[in-house]
């Protein structure tokens, strides 16, 4: 099934054949594959203050302005994302967060975070997932982070992908840094003077962060996992 799967989202003749790359798509819904991987059911579990949380796709056009709102957040703080223009429309922020699979977190009838996945690279290196990942200011320090990052692995291995690579993680987010550190991402790649961030005097470094998806088990439960404190287990 997942080779099936991986087949019509990966192929020259699938949906990725288009050029799209981790900053770059056509306007979509987040819905790409995810019926056909049998995403489409939210997962549920808590977060560590013991509020409910779900993980799902974007359930209406109201949770996209969301998902833009929280997206041009962190534009302007600054310091997580590469972008400085903010998002001035739905079809664009659909064009690059929702251009694949795109999930929500919701708690309390409010979506507090969000993710993408979809192809870094076209063509021949398009087995190669991009995660991007945001967290409402409100809702850090809770373990969403974790847990997001978690369900992005499961997810994207579903989906057909054979590995992921973040390319930007900058130094200065300890947050992101301690997060894939901890999830056994490996840091295959640090690009010194990358990027001018808000806060810094100094060009801040940026690094690369791989994992190799056909390593994880089978039987990955990314809530069990969160639930239990423990990195996603691999063959």
């Amino acid at each position: 099934f997942l080779i099936l799967l991986a087949a019509l989202l990966l192929s020259a003749d699938g949906p990725a054949a288009a050029m799209t790359t981790a900053y770059s798509g056509i306007a979509g819904d987040g819905r790409l594959g995810l019926e056909a991987a049998g995403l489409l059911e939210p997962r549920r579990t808590r977060l560590r203050d013991g509020s409910e949380v779900e993980v799902g796709p974007f359930a209406s056009r109201d949770e996209m302005l969301r998902g833009m709102e929280l997206m041009n957040e962190v534009i302007r703080e600054g310091k997580a994302w590469p972008f400085e223009p903010e998002f001035d429309s739905l079809e664009a922020f659909s064009a690059y967060f929702l251009s694949h699979a795109a999930f929500a977190a919701r708690s309390r009838g409010r979506v507090i975070g969000t993710f993408y996945v979809k192809p870094n690279f076209p063509g021949r290196c398009s087995h190669v997932c991009n995660g991007g990942f945001i967290v409402a200011p409100e809702a850090r320090g809770n373990g969403l982070g974790t847990l997001l990052g978690l369900c992005f692995l499961s997810f994207a291995k579903t989906l057909g992908y054979r590995a992921s690579y973040f390319n930007l993680v900058f130094a200065s987010n300890l947050a992101s840094v301690r997060l894939w550190d901890k999830l056994n991402f490996s840091r295959v790649a640090a690009i010194p003077h990358c990027a001018r961030l808000d806060g810094l005097d100094y060009l801040d470094t940026a690094y690369g962060y791989y994992f190799d998806l056909l390593t994880l088990h089978p039987d990955f439960d990314p809530c069990a996992a969160f639930q239990h404190g423990t990195p996603p287990p691999t063959l």
